[in-house]
């Protein structure tokens, strides 16, 4: 993962990075399945360690 990534991504960002829609990343934020994941003054906020733990949907890492 680039150092230029701030440590806190929103959820726009998080989606660009998994290549998930950004609906699917709010459903799954709601469902607690970010980890890490926190609501902060309405804005989500994800650590760009959640990253790596969500990986790439398996529809495309196996394509």
């Amino acid at each position: 993962m680039t150092d230029d990534l701030p440590q806190y991504l929103d959820a726009r960002q998080f989606a660009e990075l998994v290549q998930m829609h950004r609906q699917t990343v709010y459903q799954k934020l709601r469902a607690e399945e970010v980890p890490g994941a926190r609501k902060i003054g309405g804005c989500w906020r994800i650590p760009r360690w959640a990253v790596e733990e969500v990986g790439t949907p398996a529809h495309l890492a196996n394509a």
